[in-house]
């Protein structure tokens, strides 16, 4: 019965993690100049940093930040979705760890 349990209280934990976004560290990624993008807002994403739908289903009211890239290069992309400046990250990531608001959103 205890194995039982066990289980359950890691199926629950996955569930979790998988179901709830997370502070995030920037993303550095490769854009290309005039191609367009869709940056993930709602965080559950599993393509972050950008968006693959799932919005769809967990967060309804979200809506990617549809861009398109201005020149060649690697940026950083916001992770934690608190940036004031989509999609850059502009450091609230720094803000919200300081905060003490864990490895969750």
């Amino acid at each position: 019965m205890a194995a039982v349990r066990r289980g359950a209280a890691a199926l629950v934990t996955r569930l979790r993690a998988a179901l709830s976004p997370r502070i995030a560290f920037p993303y550095r990624v490769e854009l290309k100049e005039g191609k367009k993008y869709a940056w993930c807002s709602c965080g559950h994403s599993r393509a972050q940093p950008f968006c693959d739908g799932t919005h769809r289903t967990l967060a309804p009211d979200s809506v990617p930040l549809r861009f398109t890239a201005e020149a060649d290069g690697k940026v950083w992309l916001c992770g934690c979705k608190r940036t004031r400046s989509p999609p850059r990250c502009d450091g609230s990531h720094l803000r919200l760890w300081e905060a003490g608001s864990g490895t969750r959103r």
